[in-house]
């Protein structure tokens, strides 16, 4: 069965209620979904490793947007227009290889499932993968070779990755803070200079740049806790949403969309997230305690 025929076959499945229930899945692969995740574990939980969710992320979006561009594959729909119908397409972009929507939650929550130590917590990361990958199929917005490639190289981008921080946890690979600035200030740049060209390279280098510089000054201070009430942690994680998203949109409404000015704004959002919004927290909760 070519995938054509695999594509072919899920539409005959539609129903209302599984086009509704696979368009809300698959919108968590969107980047306003990686916000909340990303917030969430930093904000709430453990902001080295949330940190280090959205680094890997970064570097990940970064890898994908390079492989698309080498790779060129247009989208299904695209190529048998009479065929296929396509569902919430304003979900997908540029090229069709690898998927992001398989890659990137391959590399973020598979991530996240190497954290839990119980494989029953385990299955529910497990399973948002498989179920935001499958999205991509039923919307008929990917081949099956697209979800494959996202997942295979998604899995091994992740085995890299939790072998460089075993490293760096381990001390086998001891960095400064100096030298911590200098790695994020020059691999910023790199992606910079190759990424103009690619679909999202300007975001995942401002990303890099702002969230890794954010990060670095926030460990330096080292005056924000993570530990807060149910409530607070609501309030810290919508509010921060909701102040990433409006500076986006006001950023991109001054400064427009160019590969510069797409750089400049995620690198605001994440300098602003991994050290503006936490600092004013811990001075708001200071006042609190003072005023006690």
């Amino acid at each position: 069965m070519s995938g054509l025929d695999i594509l072919v076959a899920l539409e005959r499945i539609r129903c209302p209620a599984l086009n509704l229930f696979f368009e809300g899945i698959t919108y968590l692969g969107a980047e306003e979904a990686y916000f909340v995740v990303f917030l969430i574990v930093y904000l709430c939980i453990n902001r080295r490793l949330g940190f280090r969710l959205f680094m890997g992320f970064v570097v990940s979006a970064y890898v994908m947007a390079v492989c698309k561009e080498l790779w060129a594959v247009p989208r299904p729909y695209l190529e048998y227009p009479h065929l296929l119908h396509p569902l919430a397409l304003s979900t997908a972009e540029g090229y069709s290889m690898p998927s992001g929507h398989a890659l990137l939650p391959a590399v973020v929550w598979g991530y996240i499932a190497l954290q839990l130590r119980s494989w029953r917590w385990r299955l529910i990361p497990i399973g948002i993968i498989m179920l935001v990958s499958f999205s991509r199929l039923y919307l008929q917005l990917h081949w099956p070779a697209d979800i494959l490639v996202g997942l295979a190289l998604g899995a091994a981008l992740l085995c890299v990755y939790v072998k460089v921080m075993d490293w760096i946890d381990t001390g086998r690979l001891k960095l400064s803070t100096l030298q911590c600035v200098a790695v994020v200030a020059v691999a910023g740049t790199v992606m910079y200079v190759f990424g103009e060209a690619l679909q999202n390279g300007m975001p995942a280098a401002g990303a890099l740049l702002g969230g890794g510089l954010g990060y670095l000054a926030l460990r330096h201070l080292d005056n924000y806790r993570e530990e807060a009430s149910i409530v607070g942690h609501l309030l810290k994680v919508i509010l921060s949403v909701a102040l990433l998203l409006a500076g986006r949109y006001a950023l991109r409404q001054t400064i427009g969309s160019a590969p510069p000015a797409q750089m400049l704004t995620y690198a605001t959002m994440a300098f602003t997230a991994t050290l503006i919004i936490p600092v004013v927290i811990a001075a708001i909760a200071s006042k609190r305690l003072g005023e006690r």
